[in-house]
């Protein structure tokens, strides 16, 4: 992944532009991390009422950029922590709340892990989180931050929805 993240930062590449549903890429990221999650012993409860749940987007990078987040929240999470993410549509918006059940965030570092470079793990690179950021900033989206009150961080992504009709 580190290797993907370097490439992805130092290249210039465009969105793959089309309708995506966010289940299939919330199913993506699960599958592209289970390894991960075996290695943990931790597993992730995945939340969402709606069927489909649409987009206008690029899928594999909005998949990356949730497998950063996934990757981020397992190894900062005790083992076999059962960890969360949940889809919810919020008027025009879709929020992708992902929830750890690590240390949280450190109060004023809320917007710096989003930095290029920036990293508190030994070894790592800094720029999973950067990335994140890009892909959020190229589809519209953003992101929030915050620590969980019983302990954790939630970081939501939230990207534009589009209605059944629009995408037909």
């Amino acid at each position: 992944m580190e290797s993907d993240n370097l490439s992805f930062f130092t290249q210039r590449q465009h969105p793959q532009w089309a309708v995506v549903d966010v289940r299939t890429v919330v199913n993506e990221a699960i599958r592209r991390v289970n390894t991960r999650l075996e290695e943990y012993q931790s597993n992730w409860e995945f939340v969402c009422d709606d069927e489909s749940i649409l987009t206008y987007g690029d899928q594999n990078w909005l998949t990356m950029a949730l497998e950063n987040l996934m990757l981020n929240a397992v190894e900062h999470s005790p083992k076999s922590s059962a960890l969360c993410i949940e889809i919810q549509a919020v008027n025009q918006t879709i929020e992708l709340h992902i929830i750890d059940r690590g240390p949280g965030i450190v109060p004023g570092n809320e917007y710096r892990i989003f930095k290029p470079f920036y990293t508190t793990r030994p070894g790592a690179t800094g720029l999973g989180l950067a990335n994140v950021r890009t892909v959020m900033e190229k589809h519209g989206g953003g992101i929030r931050v915050g620590n969980q009150p019983d302990g954790g961080a939630i970081i939501t992504l939230i990207l534009q929805t589009i209605r059944r009709t629009q995408a037909a």
